[in-house]
């Protein structure tokens, strides 16, 4: 597993994916939002996607954009930073409590230390 799949699986578990669940639903693991207006969603916002697949790999795309510097985040940018960009306090997310649960599961995925502090460029490291 790579770190980024680590990372997507591990928000996949934070956003409630089991059946019925709206990601479930949507087929939207990372319960993303729409970025244009001829995406579909659902009467609250969120994207629907044809497949699982389909939405697995708009997370994995999303992350990997924002690794890559969307949103001003550098390689030296840390996981902190990135959910709190991914789940903002304002969109009633704890992006602390996110970030500690994704640290813990990416822990166990990885087989390493992953913690707030963690850098973008440790982590894909």
């Amino acid at each position: 597993m790579t770190p980024l799949e680590a990372l997507a699986d591990a928000i996949m578990q934070f956003e409630g994916w089991f059946p019925r669940s709206r990601s479930w639903r949507n087929r939207n693991p990372g319960n993303l939002r729409p970025y244009s207006v001829i995406q579909a969603k659902d009467a609250d916002g969120y994207r629907v996607f044809e497949s699982m697949a389909d939405g697995w790999t708009a997370l994995r795309l999303d992350l990997r954009a924002k690794f890559e510097g969307s949103h001003g985040l550098t390689e030296d940018s840390t996981l902190l930073d990135l959910l709190n960009i991914y789940a903002p306090a304002g969109d009633a997310n704890n992006p602390t409590n996110y970030t500690n649960f994704v640290c813990k599961q990416t822990s166990l995925s990885l087989n390493r230390a992953i913690t707030p502090t963690t850098t973008l460029k440790e982590f894909e490291g």
